[in-house]
C-alpha cells in the first residue's frame, strides 16, 4: 500500500523546517495484527530539538465523522512526556489554490 500524496507533502514540509521525519513502512501484503500507523493513529513521527510530534494526516474530503472518531481516539491516547505533541493535519483545498493547505489541530 503506497503512502498518500498528502502524507508525502507533510513529510517534505516538516523536513524543510528541519525536522527528522519517520513513517511506518507499509508492506505489499499486510500481515494480520500489523498496524500500518504508529499506535494505529499517527502517520508521521517528527523530531527536532528534543521534541517529538505525532501527526495524523487527513483530507477535508474524508474529515467529517472519521476525523471526529480519530480526534476522540487520539485524546484517549495518554502521553506522559511534555516534549510529545499529538496533532491532526487536515488538508483542504481552498478556491484558487494550486495545492492543499493543512489546518493543524493540537490535541492534549
Amino acid at each position: 500500500m503506497a503512502r498518500s500524496k498528502l502524507e508525502i507533502k507533510a513529510h517534505k514540509e516538516l523536513e524543510k523546517k528541519g525536522y527528522i521525519v519517520d513513517y511506518k513502512a507499509r508492506p505489499f501484503r499486510v500481515p494480520r495484527g500489523y498496524q500500518v500507523d504508529y499506535f494505529g493513529l499517527f502517520d508521521l513521527l517528527a523530531y527536532k530539538d528534543g521534541n517529538i510530534r505525532l501527526i495524523a494526516i487527513k483530507s477535508a474530503k474524508t474529515s467529517g465523522r472519521d476525523t471526529r472518531i480519530l480526534k476522540d481516539k487520539i485524546k484517549e491516547f495518554k502521553l506522559t512526556n511534555k516534549h510529545l505533541t499529538k496533532e491532526i493535519w487536515i488538508y483542504r483545498k481552498l478556491k484558487g489554490d494550486r495545492s492543499p493547505t493543512p489546518r493543524v489541530l493540537l490535541l492534549d
